[in-house]
């Protein structure tokens, strides 16, 4: 688990970094911010985003450009409500992340859980 900091916790964006405790945020915004014992900083869990594809929604999508091009022929031609889709999913989504991180684009941003008012002493 990583946490992040910043000034309040109704911030928009989070930009102190992460680190591998709240003892190091605190580190963090005493040394290089020059917060002082009696302010407060809010820390929270750091949950790292992690694209995922939705198979039906790509199968829907497929559907949709065989209808245009072949029209009623097409009709029927996925069924993509049976269990082969799971499996599609994490193929597709385990190729999304492998080109990411190929293009150098994984992601460098982050959601915030379980933020919390913290002293500084």
């Amino acid at each position: 688990m990583k946490y992040t900091w910043t000034k309040s916790e109704n911030d928009e964006l989070w930009q102190n970094g992460t680190f591998e405790t709240v003892e190091d945020c605190i580190a963090d915004a005493k040394e290089n911010y020059e917060y002082s014992a009696g302010e407060d900083i809010a820390v929270g869990v750091v949950n790292n985003f992690v694209a995922k594809v939705d198979a039906e929604s790509v199968l829907e999508a497929i559907e949709e450009q065989a209808y245009e091009e072949c029209g009623e022929a097409c009709e029927g031609w996925i069924d993509y409500k049976n269990e082969a889709v799971d499996k599609l999913q994490d193929t597709l989504t385990n190729c999304l992340n492998e080109w990411l991180k190929e293009t150098k684009q994984e992601p460098e941003f982050y959601g915030i859980t379980n933020i919390k008012k913290v002293a500084i002493d």
